[in-house]
């Protein structure tokens, strides 16, 4: 009776993530990852507000315009980068586009990197902002 528990839950298993896969969209990725606690997720966006008093920072989605703004929280281990080089806090601004990976938590979220944006990838974002009225 185990074993046949067991295999019936690997197949429901494959068969949500396989068809996820075949799906092939990221809105589809987005949702797997969203249910599953402990995946590490990622949310690009513009920093809506710095609160260096308590450590965190603000970002509107540009990808999921309906998406609340967010608040990350930052910790000594969360590692900031631009272009693959260190950041502080004094490179993080209302406006600068950020790519921010995290861990779903209540509250703040679990920050774990955060990604100061350059070039084309910064100005996409821009403009997805600017779409959406941001």
């Amino acid at each position: 009776m185990k074993t046949r528990v067991k295999v019936l839950g690997a197949v429901v298993l494959a068969a949500v993530l396989g068809g996820a896969g075949c799906a092939g969209s990221k809105e589809a990725q987005r949702d797997v990852e969203a249910a599953v606690p402990g995946l590490s997720q990622k949310r690009e966006g513009l920093v809506s507000n710095v609160d260096k008093d308590h450590s965190r920072i603000e970002v509107k989605d540009v990808n999921n315009p309906n998406a609340p703004e967010a608040w990350f929280a930052l910790t000594p281990d969360t590692k900031m980068e631009r272009d693959g080089q260190l950041v502080t806090w004094d490179d993080l601004h209302e406006g600068t586009p950020v790519r921010v990976s995290f861990e779903p938590a209540a509250g703040d979220e679990k920050t774990y990197k955060v990604e100061i944006l350059t070039g084309e990838k910064a100005g996409e974002v821009k403009a997805r902002a600017e779409m959406q009225g941001k």
